[in-house]
C-alpha cells in the first residue's frame, strides 16, 4: 500500500525538493466527522436578466452551483414600490452610460410591484406581478433557493411609504402570490423575507419610523404564514455600534417583533483579508446573542473583497486573486457564527460574475468549487490551513464512496493600497451614518506567508478500505478555471499527493471509490 501511494503521488504530478520545503503539510483524516459543511454559494441578483442587453443566466446559476438568490437591486422587479429618475446623482455614479441608464429607469418604473397607493391591497388588480414573475421563475428554473428582500433597489427614491399598514398588507399579499397561489399566483416556498437594504443610507426617514415599518411588515408576513423566516435590516456598517445595529435589535427585543434572522454586510476595501468576514461574524453572533436573539441567525447577505463598482476595479474583482480570496472567504466562514453568506453578485451587470457572452469570471469558479462540496456534506478533520489565507476543508459523502478536498491560497497583493470610492454628495442626503470615531473595524494584520507555495497532502483512513479509487484534481490559477489535471488510480486507506500552488490559487480533490 506504501508503493502504490508513492507511486500515485509521482503520477500526479509531484513538487520538486525545493518546493516541496516550502509547501504546507495539510493532514486530511476522513475517519473523522467534524460536522456539516456549509454551502455558502447564495448570489445578490437573479439569473434573469435585470435589463436590455444582458443574458439569461439560469442555466450557468445551475452550473455555477449557486444555491440562493437575493433579490436585490433588481432596478424594478421584485422592489415593492421603487421610483428611478435618470437624473439622479447616484444612479449615474453606477451607471454613467446616459442610453442605459435611461433604459434601467424606463424598465424599473414600469417594474416595480405596486406602483399607485392609491390602489386597494386586497385587490389583485392593484398589483403589476409580471416583471416580478418573470425573475422568480428564473430564479427557481436555476434550482436556487428565493431570499426575498422587501423593499427598493439601488438609487430608487428614498422616502418612506406613505402609508405603513397597506405598506405591510402589500408585502403580505406578495407573500401570498409567491407562495399560497393568490392573484393567479405560486407555490414557491420562499422562506427568507428580508426587510430593506442597508438603512444607514437607503432609508430617508427617522430610525423610529423604520423600526414600526419593520414591526408591521414583519407581524403582517407572519399573520400569512407563521413558519416565516423574517429578518433584516441588511446594515452596510456593522463593525461600528449604530441605531440600526443594537438600536434595531433593542426594538424589536422590547417590543417583541418577530426576528429570525439579522443581516449585515461587508466588504474589504482597506485591507483585502478574507478572514474579516468571519471576525465580524463573531462580533454578530455575540451582540444578536446579548440583545436578546440567540435563536435568530445571522445572515451576511452581501459580501466581496470590494464594493467598487466602477470600470477601473473591473479587472481585479474578475480575476484569481478575487476568486482565490472567495475561496478563503467561505472557507473561513464554515467555523464562524453565520449560517448564509451571499455574495455580491450574481449575474452579468456590474461585479457580475459572468459577460455579455455568458462565460464565468475567475470567482464564479470559485463558488462552483465550495458549491461541489455539497456531494459530500460530511465535514472531515483537516489539518495545515491557517487563517492567513492557505485555507482546507474536506468532505466525504453520505455513501462513503467520495472524498473532496478544498485547498485556496490566497495572498493579500503586494503592495496593496485601500480602495477609497467617493460618492457624490448627495448620495448621504438623509442618511442616518454611525458615530464613525466609534469604529471598531478589526485593524490590518501584518501577515508573513510562509511554506506555503504547495501542499503535501495525506489523506488516510479512506472509507472503502483496500479498495481501488480513482483521483481527479480540478485547478483554478491565472491561467486555469477549474481546469482538469491528469488523473491517476489508487488503491487502498493512503494517498499521498504533493504538488505546487502558488497564490493565487485553488484545487479541488476528488477521490472516489471505483
Amino acid at each position: 500500500m506504501k508503493a502504490a501511494a508513492a507511486i500515485l503521488a509521482v503520477m500526479i504530478g509531484g513538487i520538486a525538493p525545493a518546493a516541496l520545503a516550502q509547501s504546507r503539510a495539510v493532514v486530511v483524516d476522513a475517519g473523522k466527522s467534524a460536522g456539516q459543511i456549509k454551502i455558502l454559494t447564495g448570489v445578490n441578483g437573479g439569473p434573469a436578466p435585470m435589463r436590455e442587453g444582458l443574458p439569461n443566466l439560469v442555466q450557468q446559476y445551475r452550473e455555477t452551483n449557486i444555491n440562493m438568490v437575493r433579490t436585490h437591486d433588481y432596478m424594478g422587479p421584485t422592489d415593492i414600490d421603487a421610483r428611478f429618475d435618470p437624473d439622479d446623482p447616484t444612479l449615474a455614479w453606477l451607471v454613467p452610460d446616459a442610453t442605459v441608464r435611461h433604459q434601467i429607469v424606463a424598465a424599473g418604473n414600469m417594474g416595480s410591484i405596486f406602483p399607485d397607493w392609491s390602489k386597494d391591497p386586497e385587490n389583485p388588480a392593484s398589483y403589476r406581478f409580471g416583471p416580478t414573475d418573470e425573475a422568480i421563475a428564473a430564479i427557481v428554473a436555476s434550482g436556487a433557493e428565493v431570499y426575498y428582500r422587501v423593499g427598493r433597489s439601488w438609487a430608487a427614491h428614498h422616502n418612506p411609504p406613505p402609508d405603513f399598514d397597506k405598506f405591510a398588507s402589500v408585502v403580505k399579499h406578495v407573500e401570498m402570490h409567491y407562495n399560497q397561489g393568490w392573484a393567479s399566483g405560486f407555490h414557491d416556498h420562499i422562506r427568507y423575507w428580508e426587510f430593506w437594504n442597508e438603512p444607514e443610507t437607503f432609508w430617508g426617514g427617522p430610525p423610529a419610523q423604520f423600526f414600526a415599518l419593520y414591526e408591521k411588515t414583519a407581524r403582517a408576513l407572519k399573520s400569512a404564514d407563521p413558519s416565516l423566516k423574517v429578518g433584516g435590516p441588511a446594515i452596510a456598517i456593522p463593525f461600528v455600534e449604530q441605531v440600526y445595529r443594537e438600536g434595531f435589535l433593542d426594538y424589536c427585543r422590547e417590543h417583541q417583533v418577530p426576528l429570525d434572522f439579522y443581516s449585515w454586510h461587508t466588504y474589504e476595501d482597506d485591507n483585502a483579508d478574507p478572514l474579516v468576514p468571519a471576525r465580524i461574524a463573531k462580533e454578530m453572533r455575540k451582540i444578536i446573542d446579548d440583545h436578546g436573539f440567540p435563536q435568530a441567525e445571522s445572515v451576511l447577505s452581501e459580501y466581496n473583497r470590494s464594493a467598487d463598482f466602477t470600470e477601473p476595479m473591473k479587472a481585479e474583482l474578475r480575476g484569481a486573486d478575487n476568486a482565490a480570496f472567495v475561496a478563503t472567504t467561505l472557507i473561513y466562514l464554515q467555523d464562524a457564527s453565520v449560517d448564509r453568506a451571499i455574495y455580491y453578485r450574481g449575474d452579468a451587470s456590474w461585479m457580475g460574475l459572468f459577460d455579455l457572452a455568458k462565460k464565468p469570471y475567475k470567482p464564479a469558479y470559485a463558488i462552483r468549487a465550495l458549491g461541489e462540496m455539497k456531494n459530500t456534506p460530511e465535514r472531515i478533520a483537516a489539518t495545515g490551513g491557517d487563517d492567513e489565507g492557505f485555507a482546507v476543508l474536506a468532505g466525504k459523502s453520505p455513501d462513503g464512496k467520495t472524498v473532496q478536498i478544498l485547498i485556496s491560497n490566497y495572498q493579500v497583493p503586494v503592495n496593496y493600497k485601500p480602495n477609497v470610492m467617493v460618492p457624490p454628495s448627495e448620495f448621504f442626503v438623509g442618511a442616518t451614518l454611525p458615530d464613525m470615531s466609534k469604529l471598531k473595524r478589526p485593524p490590518n494584520r501584518n501577515i508573513t506567508y510562509k511554506n506555503n507555495l504547495g501542499y503535501d497532502l495525506t489523506i488516510q483512513n479512506l472509507p472503502w478500505g483496500q479498495k481501488p479509487f480513482t483521483v481527479q484534481r480540478y485547478r483554478l490559477t491565472d491561467t486555469e478555471d477549474l481546469a482538469l489535471q491528469p488523473s491517476a488510480d489508487g488503491r487502498g486507506g493512503k494517498l499521498k499527493i504533493s504538488n505546487a500552488l502558488p497564490a493565487p490559487g485553488l484545487e479541488l480533490i476528488v477521490l472516489q471509490e471505483k
